[in-house]
């Protein structure tokens, strides 16, 4: 049987560039491990978060495993507070859209290091 746990896989250009990225937005490092020349970093929104992104290293997949490599998944996550997270972004110049109100809920989306897209709702 599956567990409620879960880990998302994200290609990189550059696994420390990108864990700087995510730390600064409020993420924290869970694990760090060496797989052969490169790094890999598994991060989360809190130590008891149910999902965690496994920071891979885009080059040494495409090199070793070509046929892993895919496109980013949409991720969509979850904010109790959208306004305020909107503006931590925006005060740490993190590439952004606009905040806009949907029917129910407030979503705006981001922009990583990567030039991956995210997307956030919520109230």
């Amino acid at each position: 049987m599956f567990s409620n746990n879960m880990q998302l896989v994200i290609y990189v250009e550059d696994v420390e560039k990108s864990a700087d990225f995510w730390k600064k937005i409020g993420f924290i490092e869970i694990d760090r491990q060496k797989m052969e020349e490169t790094q890999v970093i598994e991060i989360a929104t809190s130590p008891s978060a149910n999902c965690h992104f496994v920071l891979y290293d885009r080059s040494y997949f495409e090199k070793y495993a070509p046929e892993s490599i895919t496109a980013t998944p949409a991720i969509l996550f979850s904010s109790d507070d959208v306004v305020s997270l909107y503006k931590k972004l925006s005060q740490l110049q993190v590439t952004m859209g606009e905040l806009i109100q949907t029917e129910e809920q407030l979503v705006f989306n981001f922009v990583d290091n990567d030039g991956n897209f995210f997307a956030v709702s919520g109230n």
